[in-house]
């Protein structure tokens, strides 16, 4: 029986998950795949395209990126490993995290992404997916953080790709 596995034409740096693999390597592998998604949809963006903003929301393909390598920090890093690391938003400013301020173009939003992910994936590496880290007391796991990060990554996906279709009409999953 033939099975229908979707190719990124054009894109080779971005499979699915090949079938069979453990639970960890498995979680890993979607987490993987929706970074290099979200890389995709903003590859060639112009630095207007990566500040557009079509919703009410401040929701953009460069603030996507930023929220996302927030999200890394938080649960890897901080959460599970145990760091702490300033964070781009609080009280006096929610949406920091989203907010694209100076000097904050494409090309340094994926450098700090690639970075947080980098470190993201040292801290998987060490942990079991029942591993709790420092700073979680019991309540959250590694296996729950990958599915949570993976989970948030993708959705954001989803969007990054409504809003690069809406730009400049480039489409694909």
């Amino acid at each position: 029986m033939a099975h229908h596995v979707p190719t990124c034409v054009g894109k080779p740096d971005r499979w699915i998950p090949k079938h069979g693999l453990d639970e960890k390597d498995m979680l890993r592998s979607w987490l993987r795949f929706g970074r290099d998604t979200i890389r995709a949809k903003v590859r060639g963006i112009t630095a207007d395209g990566a500040a557009y903003n079509p919703t009410r929301s401040s929701t953009s393909l460069g603030g996507i990126v930023k929220h996302l390598t927030t999200v890394e920090q938080h649960w890897f890093q901080e959460v599970l490993g145990g760091t702490t690391l300033p964070m781009p938003f609080g009280p006096e400013n929610p949406d920091g995290d989203w907010v694209l301020g100076a000097g904050e173009d494409l090309p340094v939003l994926l450098e700090r992404y690639d970075a947080a992910c980098a470190a993201s994936d040292a801290v998987i590496d060490e942990l079991e997916l029942t591993s709790t880290g420092a700073q979680t007391a019991g309540d959250y796991t590694l296996r729950w953080a990958l599915c949570h990060v993976a989970l948030d990554t993708a959705r954001h996906a989803g969007q990054a790709d409504i809003i690069r279709e809406q730009w400049d009409g480039e489409r694909g999953w």
